[in-house]
Protein backbone atom coordinates (compact mmCIF):
# COMPACT_ATOMS: atom_id res chain seq x y z
CA UNK A 1 0.00 0.00 0.00
CA UNK A 2 1.95 3.37 -1.44
CA UNK A 3 0.47 6.69 -0.06
CA UNK A 4 -2.16 7.12 -2.86
CA UNK A 5 -3.75 4.25 -1.32
CA UNK A 6 -3.53 5.84 2.06
CA UNK A 7 -4.74 8.89 0.98
CA UNK A 8 -7.33 7.59 -0.99
CA UNK A 9 -8.83 5.07 1.90
CA UNK A 10 -8.48 8.41 4.17
CA UNK A 11 -10.57 10.61 1.93
CA UNK A 12 -13.27 8.20 1.32
CA UNK A 13 -13.58 7.16 5.61
CA UNK A 14 -13.48 11.57 6.40
CA UNK A 15 -15.98 11.73 3.53
CA UNK A 16 -18.08 9.18 4.85
CA UNK A 17 -18.20 10.39 8.58
CA UNK A 18 -18.20 14.42 7.66
CA UNK A 19 -20.81 13.71 5.81
CA UNK A 20 -23.05 11.52 7.23
CA UNK A 21 -22.31 12.47 10.52
CA UNK A 22 -22.15 15.90 9.90
CA UNK A 23 -25.40 16.27 8.52
CA UNK A 24 -26.69 14.31 11.32
CA UNK A 25 -25.47 16.97 13.47
CA UNK A 26 -26.69 19.62 11.56
CA UNK A 27 -30.50 17.86 11.26
CA UNK A 28 -30.56 17.51 15.33
CA UNK A 29 -29.42 20.91 15.75
CA UNK A 30 -32.36 22.23 13.45
CA UNK A 31 -34.96 20.32 15.54
CA UNK A 32 -33.61 21.29 18.63
CA UNK A 33 -34.60 25.28 17.38
CA UNK A 34 -37.45 24.55 15.38
CA UNK A 35 -39.28 21.89 16.65
CA UNK A 36 -39.60 23.21 20.52
CA UNK A 37 -41.67 25.78 19.40
CA UNK A 38 -40.89 29.72 18.62
CA UNK A 39 -40.41 32.26 21.20
CA UNK A 40 -42.26 35.23 21.51
CA UNK A 41 -40.41 38.32 22.50
CA UNK A 42 -42.06 40.62 25.33
CA UNK A 43 -40.83 43.27 28.32
CA UNK A 44 -41.49 41.60 31.79
CA UNK A 45 -41.54 43.86 34.71
CA UNK A 46 -39.41 42.62 38.16
CA UNK A 47 -42.12 42.63 40.96
CA UNK A 48 -41.64 41.86 45.02
CA UNK A 49 -44.73 39.96 45.33
CA UNK A 50 -44.83 36.89 47.48
CA UNK A 51 -41.16 34.91 49.28
CA UNK A 52 -39.37 36.64 46.74
CA UNK A 53 -39.20 38.76 43.54
CA UNK A 54 -41.04 37.50 40.23
CA UNK A 55 -41.58 38.71 36.71
CA UNK A 56 -44.58 39.99 35.31
CA UNK A 57 -45.35 40.12 31.71
CA UNK A 58 -48.41 40.05 28.68
CA UNK A 59 -48.80 37.56 26.64
CA UNK A 60 -50.73 38.10 22.95
CA UNK A 61 -53.89 38.23 24.41
CA UNK A 62 -53.22 40.63 27.26
CA UNK A 63 -53.07 37.98 30.01
CA UNK A 64 -50.60 38.50 32.90
CA UNK A 65 -48.30 36.33 33.96
CA UNK A 66 -45.95 35.13 36.26
CA UNK A 67 -42.70 33.56 37.03
CA UNK A 68 -40.05 33.45 39.58
CA UNK A 69 -37.00 35.94 39.33
CA UNK A 70 -34.47 33.61 40.36
CA UNK A 71 -32.09 33.59 36.87
CA UNK A 72 -29.24 35.08 36.39
CA UNK A 73 -29.97 38.07 34.57
CA UNK A 74 -33.07 39.02 37.34
CA UNK A 75 -31.31 38.37 40.16
CA UNK A 76 -29.55 41.77 40.38
CA UNK A 77 -32.76 43.66 39.02
CA UNK A 78 -34.89 45.71 41.33
CA UNK A 79 -38.78 45.43 41.35
CA UNK A 80 -39.49 47.97 38.84
CA UNK A 81 -37.15 47.00 36.77
CA UNK A 82 -37.41 45.87 32.86
CA UNK A 83 -36.01 42.88 31.60
CA UNK A 84 -36.74 41.70 28.19
CA UNK A 85 -38.78 38.05 28.19
CA UNK A 86 -39.51 35.64 26.27
CA UNK A 87 -42.52 33.00 25.99
CA UNK A 88 -44.07 30.44 24.09
CA UNK A 89 -47.37 31.32 22.64
CA UNK A 90 -48.53 27.62 23.22
CA UNK A 91 -47.76 28.24 26.46
CA UNK A 92 -47.57 31.36 27.61
CA UNK A 93 -47.01 30.92 31.46
CA UNK A 94 -43.43 29.68 31.24
CA UNK A 95 -40.52 32.18 29.86
CA UNK A 96 -36.80 32.36 29.85
CA UNK A 97 -34.86 35.84 30.49
CA UNK A 98 -31.59 34.87 27.91
CA UNK A 99 -32.62 34.64 24.26
CA UNK A 100 -33.40 31.58 22.51
CA UNK A 101 -31.03 31.93 19.75
CA UNK A 102 -28.71 29.88 21.00
CA UNK A 103 -30.44 27.08 21.29
CA UNK A 104 -28.82 23.98 19.36
CA UNK A 105 -26.06 26.38 17.95
CA UNK A 106 -23.08 23.93 19.03
CA UNK A 107 -25.17 20.92 16.87
CA UNK A 108 -25.66 23.46 14.01
CA UNK A 109 -21.95 24.78 14.10
CA UNK A 110 -20.08 21.18 14.46
CA UNK A 111 -22.26 19.37 11.86
CA UNK A 112 -21.23 22.57 9.25
CA UNK A 113 -18.04 21.73 10.66
CA UNK A 114 -18.03 18.02 9.63
CA UNK A 115 -20.43 18.88 6.27
CA UNK A 116 -17.62 20.67 5.22
CA UNK A 117 -14.65 18.09 6.16
CA UNK A 118 -16.65 15.87 4.15
CA UNK A 119 -17.59 17.78 1.50
CA UNK A 120 -13.46 18.50 0.76
CA UNK A 121 -12.52 15.36 1.45
CA UNK A 122 -14.78 13.97 -1.32
CA UNK A 123 -13.61 16.41 -3.40
CA UNK A 124 -9.86 15.31 -2.56
CA UNK A 125 -11.16 11.46 -2.93
CA UNK A 126 -12.15 12.95 -6.92
CA UNK A 127 -9.05 14.65 -7.42
CA UNK A 128 -7.15 11.49 -6.43
CA UNK A 129 -8.67 9.49 -8.50
CA UNK A 130 -7.02 11.24 -11.80
CA UNK A 131 -3.68 11.42 -10.02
Amino acid sequence: MDAHDIAGLLSEILTLVGLLGGGGLYLAGLAVRDLRGRWVRTEGVIAGAGPGPVIRWFDRTGEVHESPATTQETVILEPGDDVPVWFRARSPWRCRTHAPDHDGKALRLTGLVLLGVGIAAAVLGFVLLFV
